[in-house]
């Protein structure tokens, strides 16, 4: 069946929001709220555009069960729910939390603190009858993850106690959401446990876990072991288990996933030259706003810190690696532990020769795990410690959030392709709205800079259905080039101005280019029934492996993602062959530098494409040749060493000669590496 990827609210909630507590605050107040100032907000009131993150915070300031929820695209519950860190990263993009069950009392407190109104915190989840949960599109569960950790299995070992499924407490608890799962058959659900899980008594418990999912229930589930230091400055490795009642093209490897090490501690740390937000519901409890310094209590006593420095020498000197983990502000911590509020030990703040180090403050672990500073933390330090880590790492679950929801925040229409919902005012609104920045977008990508102008028949077309002037579109697109580092690097910069909006729709597409290239051209169509593509396919490449069935609506989307990739590719060349020159349409190809296969995230990404004649695309793709960092062409041994007398006329003049670069979306040096190296045959042997 073919998925039509829903505009997600996230953005567009929070701007709800914004709006709704408008009605109620005053701007200063909300900003006080949010921890800004209410220069920021008058901003976001007027653009029409919050940054989704603060959507949770505004929430709080709306009335108990605000009708928005009506509108809500997904329902879903929240079992084991700690905190809510999974809950809020559903929550904010346009998910409704129906049902919520965490047995812990100090978690519970500081859930309702966080999640105020609604509904009631249900407790012990095997006293809950299955029936009584309200329906819902998604299961959400964070099951006690102790029985299977590698710390919990060794405490348990130490102390005779059984682990795994054999701990009659916690362990058993996964057959609860199985019951939960085949009474109310949500259309998907996502769990989460540390990677232990998979490994455990020798595989048996996750066998037991997948039988039990796909066999017994007939979920069809993807699963896949993540570092949290892909998101935050922690080395968090989860598994998250995601499963779907329906067969669907959901795959891990669409999931972006930011380099590790790009964030770091200074991130989260708390800032002593001035810029620390004070947030009015922390106060003074963590940091000093008058000194502009941490607490003191944080900074470990000279005993504590002589045993930990005692204890670690020891098992140096045996060979063991236990020991403390000092941090600086470019560093990556180890995992936050349920024992960090003993000593701190496994992530210590050094604060320089002759001080002794700290612990982190309990706002900077929750900064850690990716909570928001608008989250509140209404227990004790030593309890803060535990919830938190306890608690999801919020980015990681938004991103795969985030993949999901393409797959369930829609209905599905009679003849199983899924209709978008658009935005009511998407043709009427002054401020230009999410969608009609993606759909400005979308035709950017699809047209050479020299064409951007008002005269032009497709941005004419697109300007009647948005209720826009074509001029004003061709300055949309202009202020989008001007985020475009191809169009900047030659001394152009499109309008400038680009808005926050802007941006963000530049970097959505930059994550996800497939989910956006469908449910943009879709959309269009949805808005304009005359828009009705001639889209037919170059090659088979784009057919899913797992190709069962419902042979009009997949080939439909293929056509689709490959009618963008081909038009977006082609007209950053201006039409040209980068190698020959040729411009004849009918013998061009938009050619993938890494191939369709081995790059699901980035196989609509117009960076990662080439435009080549058919002989050079074949050439190009059999690894013959490949190109240089300097864009430079590079000939194989193999074709050099070639007798054939067209081959010694048309490839090899080409040795060292330059591409010619495209006007947008420059091929990205990454991609040209891993050509080199996985594709091209003097290396990939």
């Amino acid at each position: 069946m073919t998925t039509v990827f829903h505009t997600g609210p996230d953005r567009d909630v929070a701007a709800l929001y914004l709006t709704a507590a408008l009605k109620t605050h005053k701007q200063a107040e909300i900003a006080r709220h949010l921890g800004v100032d209410a220069r920021t907000v008058r901003r976001w009131s007027l653009e029409q555009s919050v940054p989704a993150h603060y959507a949770f915070g505004l929430q709080r300031l709306l009335p108990l069960e605000y009708p928005l929820v009506d509108n809500a695209p997904f329902t879903f519950i929240d079992l084991f729910a700690g905190i809510g860190g999974i809950r809020m990263a559903f929550e904010g993009l346009g998910g409704h939390c129906v049902f919520t069950s965490e047995w812990d009392s100090y978690a519970q407190k500081t859930y309702a603190e966080n999640f105020p109104g609604g509904h009631l915190i249900n407790g012990d989840i095997t006293q809950v009858d299955a029936a009584d949960i309200p329906d819902h599109d998604v299961l959400l569960a964070g099951f006690p993850c102790q029985p299977f950790s590698i710390a919990g299995v060794s405490k348990k070992n130490a102390l005779g106690k059984a682990h795994g499924f054999a701990c009659e407490t916690q362990g058993t608890l996964f057959f609860d959401l199985a019951r939960i799962i085949a009474e109310k058959r949500p259309r998907a659900f996502l769990l989460e446990n540390v990677k232990n899980l998979l490994s455990h008594d020798k595989g048996r418990t996750f066998d037991v876990i997948r039988r039990t999912l796909e066999v017994e229930l007939g979920y069809h589930i993807k699963y896949r072991v993540i570092d949290g230091a892909h998101f935050v400055p922690q080395h968090r490795e989860r598994i998250l288990i995601v499963g779907f009642r329906e067969p669907t093209n959901f795959d891990f490897d669409a999931l972006p996933l930011p380099a590790k090490g790009r964030r770091t501690l200074r991130e989260i740390l708390h800032k002593t030259d001035g810029s620390e937000p004070n947030l009015p519901w922390d106060g003074d409890r963590f940091f000093d706003h008058t000194t502009q310094q941490v607490l003191a209590k944080y900074t470990l006593t000279n005993n504590l810190w002589a045993y930990l420095q005692g204890y670690a020498e020891k098992h140096r000197a045996k060979g063991n690696g236990f020991g403390f983990g000092l941090v600086t502000p470019d560093s990556v911590t180890r995992t936050l532990s349920a024992r960090y509020y003993k000593d701190g030990s496994e992530i210590l703040v050094y604060q320089g020769e002759g001080t002794n180090p700290r612990r982190l403050t309990p706002r900077e672990c929750a900064r850690l795990m990716g909570f928001p500073d608008t989250f509140r933390i209404p227990v004790s330090d030593t309890r803060a410690y535990q919830l938190f880590s306890q608690a999801a790492v919020v980015p990681m679950i938004e991103a795969t959030a985030r993949l999901m929801t393409s797959f369930i925040s829609h209905m599905e229409s009679a003849d199983g392709i899924i209709a978008l919902t658009p935005t009511k005012n998407i043709m009427t609104t002054v401020r230009w709205t999410k969608e009609q920045v993606k759909l400005a977008f979308h035709l950017y990508c699809q047209l050479p800079y020299g064409r951007i102008h008002g005269r032009n028949p497709e941005i004419i077309a697109l300007a009647k259905v948005i209720g826009r002037t074509s001029d004003a579109v061709a300055m949309k697109m202009l202020n989008i080039a001007s985020l475009d580092p191809a169009i900047t690097s030659t001394g152009r910069s499109g309008l400038g101005n680009a808005s926050a909006l802007d941006r963000e729709v530049w970097d959505e597409f930059h994550s996800d280019w497939e989910r956006l290239a469908v449910e943009c051209q879709l959309l269009r169509q949805q808005l304009d029934q005359n828009v009705v593509e001639d889209l037919k396919l170059e090659n088979d490449e784009l057919l899913p492996e797992d190709f069962t069935g419902e042979t009009r609506q997949v080939l439909t989307t293929q056509r689709i993602k490959q009618h963008f990739f081909r038009r977006a590719v082609l007209s950053s060349y201006r039409g040209r062959c980068c190698i020959s020159g040729l411009s004849d349409s009918r013998l061009l190809m938009a050619s993938h530098i890494v191939p369709w296969s081995n790059d699901k995230a980035n196989r609509l990404n117009p960076s990662n494409g080439l435009c080549l004649s058919a002989i050079h695309d074949k050439a190009f793709d059999r690894g013959l040749i490949t190109i240089s960092d300097g864009y430079e062409v590079m000939l194989s041994e193999q074709l050099k060493r070639s007798d054939d007398a067209f081959v010694a006329q048309i490839f090899l003049p080409l040795e060292g000669r330059r591409i010619e670069l495209p006007e947008k979306f420059i091929p990205n040096i990454a991609f040209l590496t891993r050509h080199r190296n996985e594709i091209f045959i003097d290396v990939a042997r």
